[in-house]
């Protein structure tokens, strides 16, 4: 028994009762601020009960937005898809008119280049028109000078056997001539020795 009052003696010695008294005395406006901020809690939860109470009853008949979302949703990615097909479409635009441009061009280019072409083989037939014809020319000089050599060399040939002709007449004339001198030159060495003789 002394021994259990000696414990309660040490027990509540340490508890220090009055020190506590004392603290309770300095934390009352403290307790009495906190209870104020939880009365002021428990209010704002009151009114916050209320207000939800007021939004829920107002949401009750509310019919679900959730299709009509749903359909917003849809609407706007069908919008976007339209936006999306309109921005390709305008791209193929560009690019369709981009083709169509440098298709010109090729055209152009084509027309000028078959243009050129024709220019060219005109040009060629020209030039082989021009050829065949001075070939022609030169062909016919050709022939007129062969002809016209040809003819001065009959001509000189005709001369050359006129003049040997008439040549071989006086050599034939002259071998007479001269033959007829001899006989006559003969005759008369005959006569003179004859007469020489007689006297």
């Amino acid at each position: 028994m002394a021994a259990n009052v000696g414990s309660m003696f040490q027990y509540w010695k340490r508890f220090d009762l009055q020190q506590l008294q004392d603290l309770r005395k300095q934390v009352a406006p403290l307790l009495k601020s906190f209870q104020g901020e939880i009365d002021a809690l428990s209010k704002r939860s009151k009114e916050a009960e209320a207000a939800f109470l007021n939004v829920y009853k107002r949401l009750i008949d509310v019919p679900d937005p959730v299709p009509a979302l749903d359909l917003g949703q849809q609407l706007q990615l069908k919008v976007q898809r339209l936006h999306d097909i309109e921005t390709e479409n305008q791209k193929l635009r560009e690019t369709l008119e981009e083709y169509n441009k440098e298709f010109a061009e090729v055209k152009n280019q084509e027309v000028t280049i078959k243009a050129l072409k024709e220019k060219i083989r005109e040009y060629e037939q020209t030039l082989k028109n021009q050829a065949e014809t001075i070939a022609l020319e030169k062909e016919q000089k050709l022939q007129n000078d062969f002809a016209e050599k040809e003819r001065k060399l009959q001509e000189t040939q005709m001369s050359t056997t006129s003049k040997l002709e008439e040549a071989e007449h006086k050599v034939q004339t002259l071998q007479t001539a001269l033959e007829k001198t001899r006989t006559e030159l003969f005759d008369l060495k005959t006569k003179y020795d004859e007469e020489i003789t007689a006297k």
